[in-house]
């Protein structure tokens, strides 16, 4: 690379950093596997208090830039990588944007997949603070929905334990509410408020 592109390619990112900035989360919380259809799989691992990118055979140390972004060194055989964290509704970092062969491609963080036997447990049908009755069904394809008469039904995402998210309105929660190892309600959250719905 000639000398004035070296300098060049410098001179920007310093004038693209913003000083004096911290990540929004600590570095284990944007830990996770995070998925792209065409790119697979790219894992963002702790090791040694540092974060990890590994992007197929791609590995290599991850270091704060600014804000949600985090840069890799400039690898002589795979170049540099620059990733930046998006949060949802909740706060959470849930994808990751990069810039892949001229293009900006997202993924998405993936939850850890509750087995059948604990999502049998959770469908059930549960009743509303108006006395109506919704279902909560395990499909074949691993999924449970939510079915309110009147209503199209409702894919729940797995989220982190028994905390589901609506398929398609990140800012809507569902929590299974375990007592003893018994399911007692269900809990939606969104930013309206709070909705228990018990299970009969």
């Amino acid at each position: 690379m000639p000398f004035a592109q070296i300098l060049f390619n410098i001179f920007k990112c310093e004038v693209d950093k913003v000083p004096n900035t911290t990540p929004s989360h600590s570095l284990a919380d944007y830990a996770g596997e995070y998925v792209h259809p065409t790119y697979g799989i790219l894992k963002i691992e702790m090791k040694d208090s540092e974060l990890l990118f590994k992007l197929g055979k791609i590995h290599l140390p991850l270091t704060h830039f600014h804000y949600e972004r985090f840069d890799t060194p400039d690898d002589e055989r795979y170049g540099k990588w620059s990733v930046n964290f998006l949060t949802n509704p909740q706060g959470d970092a849930n994808k990751v944007v990069m810039s892949i062969d001229e293009a900006e491609v997202t993924f998405i963080r993936q939850a850890s997949v509750p087995d059948s036997q604990l999502l049998t447990l959770l469908a059930g049908t549960y009743k509303t603070p108006t006395e109506a009755k919704l279902q909560v069904v395990l499909k074949e394809d691993n999924f449970l929905y939510l079915l309110l008469p009147g209503t199209p039904n409702l894919k729940l995402i797995p989220y982190k334990n028994f905390t589901f998210q609506a398929e398609k309105f990140s800012d809507i929660i569902f929590e299974f509410v375990m007592e003893n190892g018994r399911v007692e309600a269900l809990k939606q959250r969104e930013p309206s408020g709070v909705y228990v719905f018990i299970r009969q």
